[in-house]
């Protein structure tokens, strides 16, 4: 009995405790939840600021992947300076977006919840060091169109758990040496449109510390003649648009999968090109300005390309038979191609050793394109994909898609071309002999005399014309 008392005693003290326990937390609770509401009412609507416009717009959400709660402020459009706001940032706040103000500095906020960060068009036109050292859970910073010309050596510091930066349309040059250590899980980093980022002469993985997580880099517009990067480096995304290659760098990542080299200085694709490319599956060669032919093989070793597209390169006229290797119909292996678009080129007509290829297309564009509707294209109305593809030429079928033309319209001449010019300056030569032969034949001998006899009866006979005398009979 006495046993059975003391563990009756024991299990209401547990129960006592255990409800206590609650109540101090559900007071706490409901404490930090009244000192959250009066931080977010004083960052999203500052005494200065009070029913105005320039107030921020604040609303809850369930993040992911428990469904906590969590904190998103849209700061953006309200002309705010660094002074205007407050460094300590409400708590649970998962993103903060102080896109288009006029932050003429980074502030120095501080929160242990934030995730995304967006500084996007202001007047920044430098980072300090340790600039985000107080956002220690920083998922996502996004710089671009800001000044930013000058980053100190440490501007990143204290960003364990940072994946995405972006730091497009700047002017960044002369990096510290680096820069980028302290990001040890990044995996997207955005340089586009830094037009003088090649003057900082620095590697980006051994001279500016990228780490070997990064699967995304894009350099677009940095005007680079040159690339090189670490072959082993596990690079899944490369963007290279609008720099001044004149190849495709020899020394890339072979991990690559999405390479996009559009608008570059590239005359010819040649098989050089792409013999790096073996694991592409997405390769972007448009709006290349002065791009006139793709040569035999010249894509015969990407053979698990998915999507290819040229579109936009107008000055593009001449796609070699086997650009793609020597295509065998009988072949067992299917290419791994299934998106190729010409739009907007300037070929005229296809090989029909590339039909097989073109037949396991899932999308061929061909808009755009003067095409050469004769006898040797005919082949490609009878492909099971729209092609939106409109002959030029002949002028009696000029603007129709080339699947609704009849297939008695895609003649050829039983001559060639220049057979035809031939026979009409012949004809010409003939006629014009022809005529001077009439002529000559026409005109008198040198040898031969005219005589014309003139008397009384001749018509050239003198004619005297005497008055009228019953006119004048004077």
């Amino acid at each position: 009995m006495a046993s059975l008392k003391s563990l009756q005693t024991v299990s209401g003290l547990l129960t006592f405790v255990l409800l206590l326990t609650q109540l101090l937390a559900h007071a706490h609770v409901v404490q930090a939840e009244i000192i959250d509401a009066a931080e977010t009412d004083r960052f999203c609507y500052p005494e200065s600021s009070k029913n105005t416009r320039r107030s921020c717009e604040c609303s809850n959400v369930s993040a992911s992947p428990w469904g906590n709660r969590a904190l998103r402020i849209d700061c953006s459009y309200k002309d705010y300076r660094a002074a205007d706001l407050s460094l300590l940032l409400p708590l649970y706040i998962d993103s903060l977006d102080l896109s288009w103000n006029a932050l003429d500095s980074v502030p120095i906020f501080s929160s242990d919840s934030l995730h995304q960060l967006n500084l996007r068009h202001n007047n920044v036109s430098q980072l300090v060091a340790g600039n985000f050292k107080l956002l220690t859970s920083l998922r996502e910073l996004y710089l671009g169109w800001n000044s930013i010309g000058r980053l100190e050596a440490g501007s990143f510091d204290g960003l364990p758990h940072l994946q995405v930066l972006d730091l497009a349309h700047n002017n960044l040059h002369l990096l510290p040496g680096q820069l980028f250590a302290p990001l040890l899980v990044l995996g997207t980093l955005d340089i586009s449109w830094n037009r003088r980022f090649n003057e900082s002469g620095e590697d980006l993985y051994t001279g500016l510390g990228v780490n070997w997580k990064l699967s995304t880099l894009r350099l677009d517009a940095c005007n680079l003649g040159d690339l090189h990067l670490p072959v082993n480096a596990p690079l899944k995304e490369l963007s290279l648009r609008r720099n001044q290659l004149k190849r495709i760098p020899a020394q890339l990542p072979e991990t690559l999968l999405r390479l996009d080299i559009s608008d570059n200085l590239l005359e010819e694709l040649l098989p050089e090109d792409t013999v790096n490319l073996t694991q592409v599956r997405q390769l972007f060669i448009e709006d290349m300005p002065v791009l006139q032919r793709v040569m035999a093989n010249a894509l015969a070793h990407v053979d698990v390309l998915e999507t290819l597209s040229f579109q936009n390169s107008r000055q593009l006229s001449h796609l070699d038979a086997e650009a793609f290797g020597p295509i065998r119909t009988t072949t067992t292996k299917k290419s791994a191609l299934r998106s190729l678009s010409f739009r907007g080129t300037m070929l005229r007509t296809f090989n029909s050793t590339l039909a097989p290829l073109f037949t396991q297309l899932a999308e061929l564009d061909l808009n755009g394109l003067p095409l050469q509707c004769d006898c040797e294209l005919v082949w490609l109305k009878q492909l099971p994909v729209q092609t939106n593809g409109r002959c030029y030429k002949p002028a009696r079928i000029r603007g129709m898609l080339v699947s609704s033309a009849r297939g008695d319209a895609f003649s050829c001449d039983t001559w060639p071309r220049w057979a035809y010019g031939l026979v009409v300056l012949s004809l010409i030569a003939l006629s014009a002999a022809g005529i001077y032969l009439i002529v000559m034949g026409l005109r008198p001998h040198r040898g031969v005399t005219m005589r014309r006899k003139v008397g009384a009866g001749s018509p050239y006979a003198r004619v005297t014309i005497e008055p009228n005398r019953q006119e004048n009979p004077h």
